[in-house]
């Protein structure tokens, strides 16, 4: 009966957190949406000479809305391009009146979320299955809620549209991989998600680092750590064949992201950079020096991990992958929101692990989600949509606090900050 219920009430969750995503998928829509239809419309134009334009220097050429480099793996762009062969109706993007307007048709915006809400459910279902194996049925469906039902992956997916959840899913296909005994094509997916977008590859890393401190065999390391560069460069194998240059092509545009102020301060996620922008922003003042030594709390932090790592006998390849991603999003200078989702998605894991770690992770979960009520995300209800849904736009202000006060968000991202240090402190303690 137990099991019953609790298949019951798993079934339940799954259901409302998929109506819930479908009633945003058609009328909203991010600047990211419109962006990916320009991406795989110059994939096919060129094919595999694809990174040849990566760059965005020839932006306006290609017909982008923006000037926005691909920075991810070439895994994105060849999910969406059959999409894109398909549904060809233009972005429209235009000047008038000294305004800059971008507007998605609302096909584009549905088959990309359709994708991206495919993989929220998978990412879903695969911390139920984790959580289900090793630490109970409570435990899985407590960490399933966490994840599937939190506004803040509901955002991402379904209002704004970005595909962190994709490799988010590779991660948690591996950790289940990894943890079941099949190392290498666990290993795999782990350097797949690497590659797939740059901000993931810290978690992925995670999993690489627990295969080479627990393997004591040299062949099985040398084993794994092929598995994982196979994973990783695979993707770009066919491109690389064709155009010799795509790897330094990818690398030369990864580098050019230099550290800055960070705008708009509204959707800074990095305490300290924010801080610095909006000092520079009312005071004039030159605090970019600040934003430019984000790599030494990334130090800082992946040192307190070290020492974790080599004083304690427990071996979680989950923790790890969770504590190297959120030292690199409480460090790193420019951090978007939709960087939280996989950070989310391994920490809804730790519910089955000790009191402690579980009410940290539930804390960082629940502190992200409230970002969600403060923002008028009703803005992506017409930015980019022509004809908005003007009933559907009511209610998401009738759901937000409508916080405009760019100090707020400051403060926010402050905190923020300061919450996830005192999180990674409770996780390796």
């Amino acid at each position: 009966m137990r099991g019953l219920a609790r298949d019951y009430a798993f079934s339940l969750m799954l259901v409302a957190g998929l109506m819930v995503r479908l009633v945003f998928v058609p009328y909203t829509s991010g600047s990211d949406i419109a962006q990916f239809a320009s991406f795989s419309d110059t994939f096919l134009r060129h094919g595999l000479e694809f990174y040849k334009y990566a760059d965005a220097k020839l932006y306006a050429e290609e017909g982008w809305p923006y000037n926005w480099p691909y920075v991810y793996g070439p895994q994105l762009v060849l999910l969406l391009a059959p999409l894109r062969a398909l549904l060809r109706q233009p972005v429209l993007a235009y000047w008038n009146s000294g305004n800059y307007y971008v507007y998605v048709p609302v096909e584009w915006v549905v088959a990309c979320k359709s994708l991206f809400v495919a993989f929220d459910v998978v990412s879903g279902v695969l911390i139920y299955l984790i959580l289900s194996r090793y630490s109970g049925g409570r435990a899985a469906l407590v960490g399933f809620a966490l994840y599937y039902l939190n506004p803040a992956v509901i955002y991402t997916s379904s209002v704004y549209g970005m595909f962190d959840q994709i490799p988010l899913s590779l991660i948690l296909a591996s950790l289940y991989l990894y943890r079941s005994g099949r190392r290498l094509p666990g290993l795999a997916l782990a350097g797949l998600a690497a590659t797939f977008k740059p901000n993931v590859a810290p978690a992925s890393l995670g999993v690489l680092v627990s295969s080479l401190v627990e393997d004591k065999c040299l062949k099985s390391r040398l084993s794994g750590l092929a598995a994982f560069v196979l994973g990783a460069l695979s993707p770009f194998a066919p491109f690389v064949a064709y155009y010799s240059q795509t790897l330094s092509k990818a690398f030369e545009v990864l580098a050019s992201l230099k550290p800055g102020y960070t705008y708009p301060i509204v959707y800074s996620f990095n305490g300290l950079s924010s801080l610095a922008t909006y000092m520079h922003q009312f005071s004039g003042g030159d605090y970019e020096w600040v934003v430019s030594y984000w790599w030494v709390f990334y130090l800082v932090l992946n040192v307190l991990v070290a020492i974790w790592l080599t004083s304690t006998r427990e071996r979680d390849v989950g923790l790890l992958a969770l504590l190297l991603y959120l030292a690199f999003t409480t460090s790193y200078w420019r951090v978007n929101y939709q960087y939280f989702v996989p950070g989310i998605g391994l920490a809804a894991l730790q519910v089955g692990g000790s009191r402690r770690r579980m009410v940290a992770s539930i804390v960082y979960i629940a502190y992200i989600a409230f970002w969600v009520f403060m923002f008028p995300t009703s803005w992506w209800a017409h930015v980019h949509i022509k004809e908005p849904n003007m009933e559907l736009w009511r209610v998401m202000d009738m759901f937000s606090l409508m916080v405009f006060d760019e100090g707020v968000y400051v403060v926010y991202s402050v905190l923020l900050t300061v919450l996830s240090v005192a999180v990674i402190t409770a996780l390796v303690l």
